[in-house]
């Protein structure tokens, strides 16, 4: 008697007959909430998102009315996505895939690695335009937010409206599997080498895992930019609309036609870090795994509603790993060209961005072989040094893009 071998898992993914996309409402639709005047008011939602199916990321529609006009405002360069604060995904079974300390961190990863598009290439090409920016970097170069609409103070507009997407695995044209251990695992094939993959899909119905975002919407009068897209307004009123939506595929009895899962959790997070008057510092970096991209954000929130550290004045920064090995030894000018190259914008106002991911040699390609490991490399930190010491209340922001260890499921 003659056995048929099983036919592998993911073989039949992403061909026509076999692979069955969605892109639908999820069952948290249409939530409407008033926003407090002077204090975040949090999102209660009535349930949690779908337990069924494949995802590869959520997206948050969001509408923001005003009912009163604000007056007496002014706008925040992180408006407005600066609306969420603490804002996460709470996937039971597994790491939170976003979990930041604003909006605003979630949309700057959703503007350098969307989710539709060529994510690792360049959106646009910018070089010799806004050349006062490469030094000073005086203003978030809102022109070139790709996934969502900037609009004026709300005392001349009556809406608001933005997408914020929550991933549950990212798309990699090279992808090296590896082990937890950095051990290479061979491909499909049986071979080294890397492959095209989604690292990694949630699978809903597994373990019907309880899903659900976590988040505060801002007051309407906050008291620093950082917490909020208005500064002192004195009066105001808004309704927040939510909607929630979800893209992927329908799951199937036969497991060659899902897509396959591996050892690794994509991951998007933010942590903040007290700085204080010095002229250096060392800031560590607590997330484990395949550290695809990290950045700083500084931010004063004394003197009135705050102010952004100005990057001109820093000398030096680094990206540190074992006993200070530079992944990166730069100067903000070299930091700032070398993101550009990659991805066709200048980074926000007050930041200091490494992509690894991206791959730089011309053909948009993401390429994980240049990630740095944390499992395999101990004592990864940032080193910054400043010609003037910022403020003392001065705080930064880590924000990290990973791949995070998990057992397959």
């Amino acid at each position: 008697m003659t056995q048929t071998n099983q036919v592998p898992v993911g073989a039949y993914f992403g061909l026509p007959g076999y692979t069955q996309p969605f892109e639908q409402y999820e069952n948290l639709n249409n939530i409407s909430t008033a926003v407090a005047l002077a204090a975040q008011t949090p999102w209660n939602p009535p349930g949690s998102l779908q337990k069924t199916d494949i995802v590869k990321w959520w997206e948050m529609e969001t509408t923001v009315s005003w009912t009163t006009t604000v007056t007496g405002s002014t706008i925040s360069p992180e408006a407005p996505y600066n609306f969420h604060q603490g804002l996460k995904l709470k996937l039971q079974g597994q790491y939170t895939p976003l979990e930041v300390e604003s909006g605003f961190d979630a949309a700057f990863f959703q503007m350098y690695r969307p989710m539709r598009g060529p994510g690792q290439a360049s959106i646009q090409n910018l070089i010799g335009t806004n050349a006062a920016d490469i030094y000073s970097n005086v203003a978030i170069p809102q022109v070139n937010q790709s996934t969502a609409s900037i609009v004026a103070n709300p005392a001349s507009a009556t809406t608001w409206v933005w997408n914020l997407e929550i991933p549950g695995g990212l798309y990699i044209d090279n992808y090296w599997d590896l082990a937890i251990d950095g051990t290479l695992l061979p491909n499909a094939a049986g071979v080294i080498s890397p492959m095209s993959a989604f690292v990694s899909p949630q699978y809903m119905g597994g373990g019907e895992r309880v899903v659900v975002p976590s988040f505060n919407y801002a007051a309407i009068t906050a008291a620093t930019q950082d917490q909020g897209p208005l500064t002192g307004s004195t009066a105001g009123a808004a309704t927040v609309v939510q909607n929630m939506r979800r893209v992927g595929y329908y799951g199937s009895a036969n497991p060659a036609e899902l897509p396959p899962v591996f050892n690794w959790q994509y991951r998007r997070a933010s942590k903040r870090y007290p700085l204080g008057a010095v002229t250096k510092v060392d800031i560590p970096v607590t997330e484990y795994g395949q550290l695809l991209a990290v950045y700083v954000r500084l931010f004063d929130p004394t003197s009135g509603v705050g102010s952004y550290v100005n990057v001109s004045t820093i000398t030096k920064c680094q990206l540190l790993y074992g006993s200070n090995l530079p992944r990166f030894d730069d100067d903000v000018l070299t930091m700032q060209k070398r993101f550009l190259d990659q991805h066709g914008f200048l980074p926000p106002v007050g930041m200091v961005v490494w992509d690894m991911l991206a791959n730089t040699s011309g053909n948009g390609l993401s390429n994980d072989f240049k990630v740095l490991n944390t499992l395999t490399n101990a004592n990864t930190h940032i080193h910054l040094e400043f010609t003037s010491a910022p403020g003392a209340s001065t705080y930064a922001v880590i924000g990290t893009e990973l791949l995070v260890p998990v057992a397959t499921q």
